[in-house]
């Protein structure tokens, strides 16, 4: 019986991405339109996740709404607003998060911390992965998230044929050495990818920058797991059918958008 399950909800894992990757594809290279919406709805589900695995439910309404305000200033950055206004709103949202702090004077870190930690690995990072296609070229999204994608699919597999040691099991059971390295192994070789003249890296930058990637993509992953550890769940959402949430399935490619902005920004022609 056990057998059967698996093999359903593998049949269903492989399904939904054969459908939603051709399509997520489709949307980041069709235009800059279609790249900005969906990044910013990939952002806002995200962020609506993210409330529900972090806030107390008192906090959900409020945090929740307020997360939207700095979402929506780093993509008006994108249509020439100027800079200093942006970071203007910023300071104001931030002094407002502040007041509305101080009515719970015993646990206010907590939530404002939250609540700026939920920003970066929501909004601000992935963000990075639309600037990138927007400074150089869209297809570059795609070269740079390879590495991810890999690293994900062999640590998976490698890990689940051969995982006998556990890294952290009381977050992620399923996480082994012996997965790691394989994926870390796999996406390092994949790096080799940007060496093509429209990125220009060379052969060793290439590996470094794959290995470097998966190993961030590796700590994006726990770092989700631990967000569900806290709160109890096995899945950030419903997203896509096999997957969980888009925190489960972008986990690894929102906390990589800083890392490879910067590779492409120093390293690429």
């Amino acid at each position: 019986m056990k057998t059967v399950i698996q093999s359903s909800d593998l049949g269903k894992r492989t399904w939904s991405i054969a459908w939603a990757l051709p399509f997520f594809l489709f949307l980041i290279l069709f235009n800059s339109w279609t790249l900005i919406s969906v990044f910013f709805f990939l952002s806002l589900g995200s962020l609506i996740e993210y409330g529900r695995l972090v806030y107390e439910k008192e906090e959900r309404v409020f945090l929740g709404w307020f997360s939207l305000a700095p979402l929506f200033l780093l993509y008006i950055s994108l249509f020439g607003v100027d800079y200093k206004v942006i970071i203007f709103a910023g300071y104001i949202l931030f002094l407002l998060l502040i007041g509305w702090g101080i009515k719970t004077p015993q646990r206010i870190v907590e939530p404002v911390a939250f609540c700026l930690l939920g920003f970066l690995y929501c909004s601000l990072f992935p963000f990075f992965w639309v600037k990138m296609g927007m400074v150089y070229n869209r297809t570059s999204i795609v070269l740079f998230a390879l590495p991810v994608w890999v690293n994900d699919i062999f640590a998976y597999l490698i890990g689940k044929k051969w995982g006998k040691h556990k890294i952290v099991p009381q977050i992620s059971p399923g996480k082994s050495w012996e997965g790691l390295l394989g994926g870390v192994g796999v996406a390092s070789l994949m790096g080799l990818v940007f060496v093509i003249p429209s990125v220009a890296f060379s052969p060793l930058q290439g590996l470094l920058a794959g290995f470097l990637i998966a190993l961030v993509s590796f700590v994006g992953d726990i770092w989700e797991s631990m967000l569900k550890r806290r709160a109890g769940v096995k899945d950030s959402g419903n997203f896509l059918p096999g997957h969980g949430g888009i925190l489960d399935r972008f986990d690894s490619f929102f906390l990589a958008g800083p890392l490879v902005y910067l590779l492409r920004l120093s390293w690429g022609g």
